[in-house]
Formats: structure tokens, C-alpha cells, sequence
């Protein structure tokens, strides 16, 4: 009968356990101090963005309400020209209108001055 020639299984000893162990343990460790440390890193950049996410909108808003402020004295400005402007239009419409009326009462006087010019032209004895 033939025999099987089977190889030797290979066997682990105490010391190849503990040496599984410590590098597995080693491993762990290392990977929570990188975890921990991300984790930290994670925490500050977001309170520094947080930061100055709140102080750019601080300062956006207060330059807005200074701009508004600015644009509202602008149109209150303007409205106060425009209001005059309407003033000055209407008082001199009413110059024009006193003007006209007074050219219309200078016609008939002329016109009786230059009938009467006229009709002394016509005349030829004293």
C-alpha cells in the first residue's frame, strides 16, 4: 500500500501569537490616534469656518444697511429737487400766464394809440 505523503501542517506557537497580537494591537492603535486626530482637525476647521462665516455676514450686512442708508438720503435727495423743480415750473407758469395777460391789456391801449395816430395822418386841415 502506497502511503499519503501529506504535508505538515503548519503550527503556530505562543510566540507567533503574541506577535499576531502586539501587530494587530499596534495597528488598532495607530488607526484611533489617525481617527482622533482627523476628528480634531475636523473640529477646528469647523469652528474656524464657522467663524468667519459669521463675522463675512457680519460685515455683509453692515455694509448692506450703510448702502441702503446711503441710496435712502440719494432719494430723499432727489425727491426734494424734484419737489422744487415742480415749484419752480409752477411759478413760472404763473409768470408766463401774468406776462400774457399783460401783453393783452398793452394791445388795446395800442391799438386806440395807433387808430389815433392813424386818423390824425389822415387829417389834412388844422
Amino acid at each position: 500500500m502506497a502511503t499519503l505523503s501529506v504535508k505538515p501542517s503548519q503550527r503556530f506557537r505562543l510566540p507567533d501569537w503574541h506577535t499576531n497580537s502586539y501587530l494587530l494591537s499596534t495597528n488598532a492603535e495607530r488607526q484611533r490616534d489617525a481617527s482622533h486626530q482627523i476628528r480634531q482637525e475636523a473640529r477646528v476647521l469647523r469652528n474656524e469656518t464657522n467663524n468667519q462665516t459669521i463675522w463675512d455676514e457680519h460685515d455683509n450686512r453692515t455694509r448692506l444697511a450703510e448702502r441702503i442708508d446711503t441710496v435712502n438720503r440719494w432719494k430723499e435727495m432727489l425727491d426734494k429737487c424734484l419737489t422744487d423743480l415742480d415749484a419752480e415750473i409752477d411759478a413760472l407758469t404763473q409768470m408766463k400766464d401774468s406776462a400774457e395777460q399783460n401783453l393783452q391789456a398793452k394791445n388795446l391801449p395800442l391799438d386806440v394809440a395807433m387808430e389815433c395816430l392813424t386818423l390824425r395822418e389822415s387829417r389834412r386841415d388844422i
